[in-house]
């Protein structure tokens, strides 16, 4: 591996990191931002689950900000990642464990969705996008905040 993939590799690496701590701080315009202008965002519940789709900027921050900004509290864990450069473009397979609290009937529930990510990104004028994000929530569990 060359020093210029190791960089394309951290670079990345970097991309994924900050598109969670975006999460965590509410800041879904920023989230979009990480993508390329006509980014896709596909989701599904479990691998069998109807995929659907999230397409362009604007759509996507509408839908990262419709799922943070009403929570207390978002807090994502990334785990392993993989990457495999090709040139210009990469592939990705990333773990997260996402927590969302929000408030129902009085009460803060969790739920804690345990997420795959499928990614191709793409450098454009020597910086990272994300080009195409498969969210797969693994696991999703749910259950009241005690004190």
């Amino acid at each position: 591996m060359t020093i210029l993939e190791m960089q394309d590799k951290l670079e990345i690496q970097e991309l994924v990191n900050v598109f969670a701590n975006l999460a965590d701080e509410k800041d879904a315009k920023s989230q979009g931002d990480l993508f390329l202008e006509n980014g896709i965002l596909e989701f599904q519940m479990g691998f069998d689950g109807e995929i659907q789709n999230i397409i362009g900027r604007e759509a996507l921050v509408n839908a990262f900000a419709a799922t943070i900004n009403p929570c207390i509290a978002v807090y994502h864990i990334n785990g392993q990642h993989i990457i495999t450069l090709n040139g210009e473009e990469a592939t990705g397979t990333a773990y997260c464990q996402a927590t969302l609290v929000n408030e129902v009937d009085g009460k803060q529930i969790v739920t804690v969705n345990n997420v795959r990510y499928s990614d191709s990104y793409k450098k454009v004028e020597g910086k990272w996008y994300l080009e195409k994000r498969r969210t797969t929530f693994l696991i999703s569990e749910k259950h009241e905040m005690y004190a």
